[in-house]
């Protein structure tokens, strides 16, 4: 695959339409972004004040798709090229039960929280709110996806075998996000089982 331009957030912070300090911006104006998660860029350029200007290839955030800042302390920019990861479909394809998606979890984590996991996208994309085709779905209901994204997901805790399940239906695999939102949306996102992966952080 060719390289990509992306931004990794190396740690939880705001995308911001202004690059001033993120507590004086309305939530309209902002977009927290989690930790680990990886956008693909169509730009980027130095601006005063520590932040970096950017432009998001084909995602918007609160319905805008201008220009995006970022603390640069927080976020390292990268070109590389992708390694696609397998897919949630092929996984399937492996096992007894084709309505779920297990994952094993091999790090500890603690009792009662929810366990984060990275979605890897390795081809473009849309994710929806229903899993159907996505010409079926209207503007509010579907989000493109570059591929080379990875986005952050959230899921109940591991069961005891340590593993996580995930939905699986109609060949979609169903998600949370951790922060993001899309359309409006952080819960209950589909996307199509052959275009993506998910694996544990880090």
């Amino acid at each position: 695959m060719a390289n990509v331009l992306r931004i990794l957030f190396k740690q939880d912070s705001y995308l911001k339409q202004e690059p001033i300090q993120s507590s004086q911006l309305p939530d309209n104006k902002r977009q927290m972004v989690p930790a680990g998660t990886l956008l693909v860029l169509r730009y980027y350029g130095q601006e005063s004040g520590n932040h970096i200007k950017m432009g998001l290839k084909d995602i918007a955030f609160k319905g805008f798709s201008g220009d995006w800042y970022a603390f640069e302390d927080h976020v390292a920019i990268m070109m590389e090229s992708i390694q696609p990861v397998e897919t949630v479909s092929n996984v399937v394809s492996k096992q007894e039960d084709k309505t779920a998606f297990n994952i094993p979890i091999y790090q500890n984590t603690l009792v009662n929280q929810p366990v984060l996991l990275n979605l890897f996208f390795n081809q473009d994309t849309v994710i929806k709110r229903a899993p159907i085709q996505s010409n079926m779905l209207n503007e509010v209901s579907k989000q493109e996806i570059p591929a080379g994204t990875e986005l952050v997901i959230v899921t109940d805790q591991a069961n005891a075998d340590n593993t996580i399940k995930f939905t699986v239906e109609e060949n979609h695999v169903k998600f949370s996000l951790k922060d993001l939102e899309f359309k409006g949306f952080s819960e209950d996102w589909y996307a199509f089982a052959g275009h993506v992966g998910i694996q544990g952080m880090g």
